[in-house]
Formats: structure tokens, C-alpha cells, sequence
């Protein structure tokens, strides 16, 4: 999770941006920044890795630490552990490093385990990112149930963003002219990331919902998205402007988050932390 200061307060609003909030969000909602600090852990460091970060959260909780924080890792791709919250403005977030900062109780945890971070780990970073609620077909995320994320990367080419951006506008209209039941939240990279980095995110409650996904966007949806000029004006776009792009899914891990009250209200056998089990003499 790293120091407290810079990675617990990476935040995952991302089908609808206040979605980590503790109370539901319209998908209008003036959360725009998220941070998301990505671990990346050593061969064979996985177990002790899992339980001293579940610890670490585990101390946040105690302590009362206010700040909601999703952690999930990836069961696809790299083996990544991505830490994540989300704030209304850059301004608040830096409200919160000083707060966590600044509280001694907070602070002595992220200094206890913050120490042995290099024990498990052979790369982290953070990025930063923003919400593109233009390019988003956002709803009110229940994040009490939601289990997985599935997150596409997006690398555009320089000077290409407008191609890759009138694309996600076809997208994203064909879904509301059929009301389409899924939906996903388009973030692109302020900091932390190569410019012209987007990331598309999609909640789900269950890796089943992925089965539905040629159903969704089947000859309807194909209809919506225009005339054979259209699609192959959205065929060159993405020759011309994406450079790679690439789908992993990720599970959430509860025992490594910092969940909101209402998570736990809601599903509290998933979200309630568990005491860490006695090691054996």
C-alpha cells in the first residue's frame, strides 16, 4: 500500500466518479480526481505480501482512518495491486494527504508499515487520473456488491486524441439511443502515465456479466453505432490513433481495502474485517 500519505488515498470511482463515497453519487458526481497507487509484488512474496497489507488496512480501520480505499488485484496481466480513492478536486486530495499527515495515530501506521514495503515489492507508482464524463455511460455504482473491475488500457498516439475521442463518443451514444444495461466510466492520465493514456473502467458483480457482453452489443447496438460510413470512419480512426490497448480483470480484495460504512452495512460477510489468524508456534 506504500506511504499512507501518497497511496491510501487512491481512489476508484470509476463507473460513476464518487462512487467510493459513502453515500450512493448521481452519475453527474463532482468526483473527477482518482489516485491509484499500482504494486507490482516479488516472485514468490505473494502470501507475505496479501497478509501484511491486510494488516496494514486492518490498522487504517482500527484507527478510524476516514478516507474509503479500494484495493484490488489482477487475475489477468501483469501482477498488479492497484490501490485506489477519489476526491472532487486536486485541492482535496491534497487536504487529505496533510490530514492523514498530520494525525498521529495515522502517521505512526504508515510508518510501521511503510518500512517493510521493499520486503515484497519489485516495482510501485502512482498515477493520477480524471474523469471524462463525456466519454462515459455512467450509473450510480453499488459498490457494496460490485466484485471485479474490468479495466482496458488505451495508448493513443500523439496528436491522435481526437480520433480516439470522436470514437468513444459513437460509443458511448449508441449505448443511450438502445439503453444499454451495462455501463463504464472512461478516465484519462493527468499524471503518473504516458499522456494520451486512458483507462476504461467496468464494474461488474460477477465474471458471468461477461457472457452478456456479445448479447448487449449485438445487432442493436450495431445499428446504433451508424451506416457501413460511419464504422469505417471509426475503422480508420483507430488505426490512426491507438497504439495499443489491452483488457485485464481485476478482483477486489476486501480485506485489503478500507471500506465505507455503508459497504459494509450492505455486505457485511464480504467487507467486515477479519481478525489475522494466530500463527502456529
Amino acid at each position: 500500500m506504500g506511504n499512507t500519505v501518497t497511496r491510501l488515498l487512491l481512489a476508484v470511482a470509476v463507473l460513476a466518479p464518487g462512487a467510493l463515497t459513502a453515500q450512493a453519487a448521481p452519475a453527474t458526481s463532482p468526483f473527477k480526481v482518482i489516485r491509484i497507487y499500482r504494486e507490482t509484488v516479488k516472485p514468490g512474496k505473494s502470501y507475505q505480501h496479501t497478509a501484511h497489507e491486510e494488516a496494514w488496512a486492518g490498522a487504517i480501520v482500527a484507527a478510524k482512518g476516514p478516507t474509503p480505499m479500494l484495493a484490488m488485484t489482477a487475475i489477468s496481466g501483469a501482477p498488479e495491486n492497484w490501490y485506489m480513492t477519489a476526491f472532487p478536486t486536486w485541492a482535496d486530495a491534497e487536504k487529505n494527504d496533510k490530514f492523514y499527515a498530520t494525525t498521529p495515530a495515522l502517521a505512526a501506521i504508515d510508518k510501521q508499515f511503510n518500512a517493510k514495503e521493499d520486503e515484497y515489492l519489485s516495482d510501485g507508482r502512482m498515477m493520477v487520473l480524471t474523469y471524462r464524463e463525456d466519454l462515459s455511460y455512467s450509473a450510480p455504482l453499488d459498490m457494496a456488491t460490485a466484485r471485479y473491475f474490468s479495466v482496458t488500457r488505451v495508448t493513443v498516439r500523439p496528436g491522435h486524441n481526437a480520433e480516439y475521442e470522436a470514437n468513444r463518443k459513437m460509443v458511448k451514444a449508441a449505448h443511450e439511443s438502445i439503453k444499454a444495461t451495462d455501463h463504464f466510466g472512461m478516465y484519462q492520465a493527468a499524471v503518473g502515465a504516458p499522456l494520451g493514456t486512458y483507462f476504461l473502467f467496468v464494474p461488474r458483480a460477477s465474471l458471468a456479466e461477461i457472457d452478456e457482453d456479445a448479447t448487449i452489443h449485438g445487432p442493436a447496438y450495431l445499428a446504433a453505432l451508424g451506416d457501413s460510413v460511419a464504422r469505417n470512419k471509426m475503422t480508420a480512426n483507430t488505426s490512426s490513433a491507438i497504439v495499443s490497448m489491452q483488457t485485464d480483470q481485476f478482483a477486489f480484495a476486501p480485506q485489503q481495502s478500507v471500506p465505507a460504512p455503508q459497504w459494509i452495512a450492505a455486505a457485511p460477510g464480504y467487507w467486515t474485517h477479519k481478525p489475522a489468524p494466530k500463527k502456529t508456534p
